[in-house]
């Protein structure tokens, strides 16, 4: 009998709280949203954003531009571009734009031991004429990566941008539902 409560007491709430975690309702997983709207991949959408990129960047110094891309032109790009390497890390991204920021979600592959999936969260905003994004949350799998983590993603994605050395300089960012429009003058 005591060997007997003893399991009861030990194993009882081990596949309590599992059922909890893994089950239907996922009690005590974080919840990753999904986009509000459905997100269309297509070649014609990364064609046409490419084709605005280009356009907008390339120019006389001094002129203005207004650039807007939507969810689906972006997530489009990024996935249009990510199809050109054999063993890419990142698969099935998903980029929208919603209430101030921008979120992404999609599979890690290649670099983990096993396939997971990652969620992110970012609020992009204009300093000193730059666009710096600043990543608030970023999560493998239902485990939330730690403070520290996030930094060094967001000082990453700031590095590369810097790197693009794009002559331009940000003068209005904003994040609408749906996509995002960044207002700049080319130098």
């Amino acid at each position: 009998m005591p060997k007997r409560r003893l399991l009861v007491y030990l194993v009882l709430p081990f596949v309590l709280l599992l059922g909890m975690a893994c089950g239907p309702c996922g009690l005590l997983s974080r919840g990753i949203p999904t986009p509000p709207r459905p997100i269309v991949v297509s070649t014609e959408a990364a064609g046409q954003l490419e084709s605005r990129i280009q356009q907008n960047l390339n120019g006389p110094p001094g002129q203005e531009f207004i650039l807007r891309m939507t969810d689906a032109e972006a997530t489009s790009l990024v996935t249009t571009e990510l199809a050109k390497y054999d063993e890419a890390p990142l698969r099935e991204p998903t980029i929208w734009f919603t209430q101030g920021k921008i979120y992404a979600m999609g599979r890690i592959s290649n670099v983990l031991p096993v396939e997971t999936d990652f969620y992110l969260v970012a609020a992009p905003h204009v300093e000193d004429g730059k666009l710096v994004i600043e990543v608030e949350e970023v999560s493998a799998g239902a485990t939330p990566l730690p403070d520290s983590f996030l930094e060094i993603v967001s000082q990453s994605m700031n590095e590369t941008m810097n790197e693009l050395q794009l002559d331009v300089q940000i003068t209005a960012l904003e994040v609408l539902e749906g996509e995002i429009v960044i207002k700049g003058v080319r130098r």
